[in-house]
């Protein structure tokens, strides 16, 4: 079985596919390399700091890619109509690749296109379903069309099964759920000398740390700013680390302003992985999410390194994908997020063997093994339709 994995949202094809050859399976990633930043492999393995991922260069860092990736350009950014024969060509090119293989994996929005590929292929959805069944106009429509058509549907996210399972236009017997593939030996926890040295500066003051996109009405970001005004307000010498990164950034900011805690936040920009490994150790507690009820891979990544992490997960749907739930203090509300702070720094014993489960848990669950078996157990299942 010949794979063509299609697409690299938030890293995890890149992942997968990477395990996948570990594994001796014939399988190859398509990357676009005008593509969002964060969807390109140097954003997970190679070493910047400083990058833009909305205008990042592909192969700026002199990183070498592995031979099994394959580069095409559908140049996303060039809005010319002189370059549209060149962005027709690039789809024709894609379609000419893909008749090379067995399966496709379409994440998005390649998705559009596999269903024209006169190949089997299945969909990986990392939460695009969120907006197509609303969603207007011609790709929206061939969004729904790629869905209704594919072999198999792979959904990431737990929550979004009560989206798939009201789609009249989705076949729930080819939904199946897969995991983010986490690498236990990348993402793992400093040592305590390793840590002492990044921390220097500020060994004794609590540090926070949210790698959520600043979209309160998906991650709840007002929430944790009112929860760490009132944490500070208690009396613990707290600073906290947020990403300068989403439509509501300024909100936010206007907001910590308003409160009177703008001089404890530190605002960074998108951080590649292994910068970003390095803001999860040096953090007392990791603080993702707060309403959609699951995660992306920012918070299997904390967990993964041994952080204590704080975020919201929807129970009943976690269960129905997971075999066992995650041992999370859960928080929906700024008090949540308030009380198990204060819960985490009233013993420090306490605050380590809790990041310690959490990593034990992600082990089990989201090795990338594991998960590229999952895959291929699925895509195996698409080539009987």
């Amino acid at each position: 079985m010949r794979i063509l994995i299609l697409g690299n949202m938030a890293n995890d094809g890149y992942s997968v596919a990477k395990a996948m050859r570990k594994l001796g399976i014939s399988a190859e990633l398509g990357i676009n390399i005008s593509d969002f930043g964060m969807a390109l492999p140097e954003w997970e393995d190679a070493s910047a700091d400083g990058l833009d991922p909305y205008d990042l260069i592909h192969n700026r860092f002199n990183w070498q890619p592995p031979e099994w990736i394959i580069y095409f350009d559908f140049r996303n950014r060039d809005r010319l109509q002189s370059a549209f024969v060149e962005k027709v060509g690039a789809r024709i090119g894609l379609w000419k690749l893909a008749r090379g293989y067995d399966v496709i994996e379409a994440g998005q929005p390649y998705s559009l296109y596999a269903q024209f590929f006169g190949r089997p292929y299945c969909v990986y959805d990392a939460g695009w379903i969120r907006y197509l069944p609303d969603g207007k106009g011609v790709r929206m429509r061939l969004a729904r069309r790629a869905y209704s058509r594919a072999n198999r549907i792979m959904f990431t996210n737990p929550d979004t099964l009560r989206i798939f399972e009201s789609a009249h236009w989705i076949r729930i017997d080819r939904l199946r759920f897969t995991p983010f593939a986490i690498d236990p030996e990348k993402y793992r926890p400093f040592s305590d000398s390793e840590i002492r040295e990044l921390r220097k500066k500020d060994p004794a003051e609590i540090r926070l740390f949210s790698p959520a996109r600043q979209i309160w009405h998906e991650k709840g970001n007002d929430l944790l700013i009112r929860a760490f005004e009132e944490f500070s307000r208690a009396g613990h010498h707290a600073r906290i680390t947020l990403v300068d990164w989403g439509p509501d950034a300024e909100r936010s900011k206007t907001y910590a302003r308003d409160l009177g805690i703008a001089s404890k936040i530190d605002w960074i920009k998108p951080v590649t992985k292994n910068r970003l490994i390095q803001l999860y150790n040096t953090a007392d507690v990791v603080l993702d999410q707060f309403v959609l009820g699951s995660w992306g891979t920012a918070a299997p990544e904390a967990m993964s390194c041994g952080r204590p992490l704080l975020m919201f997960i929807d129970k009943i749907y976690i269960a129905r994908c997971f075999a066992s739930l995650p041992p999370l203090l859960n928080c929906r509300t700024s008090t949540d997020i308030l009380n198990n702070l204060t819960l985490l720094f009233e013993d420090d014993r306490f605050r380590r063997s809790y990041g310690e489960r959490l990593r034990e848990w992600v082990i089990q669950t989201h090795h990338p093994e594991a998960v590229a078996k999952t895959h291929c157990t699925i895509l195996e299942e698409a080539l009987t339709k």
